[in-house]
Parts: structure tokens; sequence; C-alpha cells
């Protein structure tokens, strides 16, 4: 009896062994991913049905099928030709490493400070468009992100946060400018004259 245990976890570590590289690989197409539709040549957010894809692989054949599509459910039907472009780079494709190589060295518009490496649990930074207003990047349509990238500008999440306050609530703003003015160097209230006007200091 001894033995057959020992055959039956032999057999166990071996499925294993053959079966964990597989899941890994799959592993690659999980999330959002950005493609470029073969029929009108835009952008599309799709997703790939990761369990088929496992059970798949497990099985030793390697199935890739969208479970989900920005141009469902009018195109349902289309040859999902679109997955040739995710099998050649998955991790290039995935939304948010779309938004990360975009925000990679980039500076906040409104302060300066630079955006930090996304986190999945960090604050998201924003995107300000031409009408500087700012939205949170993964709040965007993943389909719409590259236009939205395109037309933007990054911002840091206190920056989106302050923005976003001033804009829905411009009744409880009390406009103070501020000018590098301490003996320090230190931010200090621009001085105001009696009309209430920021005075211009000498050059």
């Amino acid at each position: 009896m001894s033995h057959e245990y020992y055959l039956l976890g032999a057999m166990v570590v071996l499925a294993l062994a053959y079966a964990i590289p597989q899941l890994l690989r799959v592993r690659a197409f999980r999330g959002a991913m950005l493609v470029t539709c073969p029929e009108n040549k835009k952008p599309a957010a799709v997703k790939v049905s990761v369990w088929r894809a496992a059970m798949a692989a497990v099985l030793g054949r390697r199935h890739l099928e969208l479970c989900n599509c920005s141009r469902w459910p009018e195109r349902r039907d289309c040859p999902q030709d679109c997955i040739c472009e995710i099998v050649g780079d998955p991790e290039g494709h995935r939304v948010w490493n779309v938004a990360t190589e975009w925000f990679r060295g980039r500076a906040c518009a409104c302060c300066g400070k630079p955006i930090t490496r996304l986190g999945h649990l960090d604050r998201r930074p924003a995107l300000l468009d031409a009408q500087h207003k700012s939205v949170e990047w993964d709040a965007i349509p993943p389909e719409k992100l590259p236009e939205a990238l395109w037309g933007s500008k990054p911002v840091c999440w206190n920056c989106h946060i302050a923005d976003t306050f001033v804009r829905e609530h411009p009744d409880l703003v009390t406009y103070r400018p501020w000018e590098r003015s301490g003996p320090l160097g230190e931010y200090t209230p621009q001085k105001r004259d009696g009309q209430g006007t920021p005075t211009q200091r000498a050059a």
C-alpha cells in the first residue's frame, strides 16, 4: 500500500511540475488589453478568457479566445483576428502597462513633482485635458485611453484632488497666491495693496 501512495505522490508532483509552468505562461494574458481592431483600425479594449486558456494549456494545447471586447455585442461574431497582436507581446498590450510606460519619467504639470511608479494600492495619478479638467487615468474607458494620453498632461493625485475640489466647490475656495519671498526661500502669502490686489515685487 505504501508503494501505491509513493507512486500517487510522484504522479501528483509530476503533474504539478508540468501544469504550473503552463499556467504561468497563460497568466501573461490576464487583464484588459489594448489592440488595434483589424476591421476599423481603431483602438479597442479586449479581455482574453484566461480560464479557457489555462484549461487548454494543462491539456497540452494552446487556445486563446476573447471573453470581452469594447465593440461587443455589436461585433461579437468577429473572427477575433486581434488576438495575433496580443500573442506577440501580451505585456506591451496590457492597459496597466501602457499607462505605466506613459507616466514613467514624467512630472506633474501643476506642482512639478515626479510621478511615482504606478501601484495597484497607491493613489492613482490623473490626466489634465485641454479644458484643464483632470480625471484619474483608470476612470477613462480603456479603448479611449490612447486618445486621452495623446492630448493630456500628467497630474499627481494631490493636484488632481485639489483641482477637482476647486472645480466642484468654487464657493468654498479662497484664492490666496503665494510667492517665494521668505528669508530661507520659503513660500509666503503675497502682500496686497489697499484694493486687495497682490503687489508685484521689484526686479
